[in-house]
C-alpha cells in the first residue's frame, strides 16, 4: 500500500517540483527519493576468479535472510 504512494510522490515531485519550480513539491521529491534509497536492498556482490586445473570453489552465504 505504501509503494503506490511513494511512486506518486516521486512522479508528482519531479513534475511539479523539479520541472515546475515549486519549492514544496521539490521538498516532497527529495524526501520521497531519499526514502526510496533507504528502503532499497543491497545488490549482490560479484567476484571474478580464474580456476586453475584441479581447483574448485565453495560458495556459501552468510546472510540469514530468506530469499524470495
Amino acid at each position: 500500500m505504501f509503494e503506490p504512494l511513494l511512486r506518486w510522490a516521486l512522479r508528482r515531485g519531479l513534475r511539479d517540483g523539479v520541472a515546475g519550480g515549486s519549492g514544496p513539491w521539490l521538498v516532497v521529491f527529495a524526501i520521497a527519493g531519499l526514502w526510496q534509497l533507504a528502503r532499497r536492498e543491497p545488490k549482490a556482490k560479484v567476484a571474478r576468479f580464474r580456476l586453475q586445473p584441479g581447483e574448485r570453489y565453495v560458495i556459501t552465504c552468510s546472510d540469514d535472510r530468506v530469499t524470495r
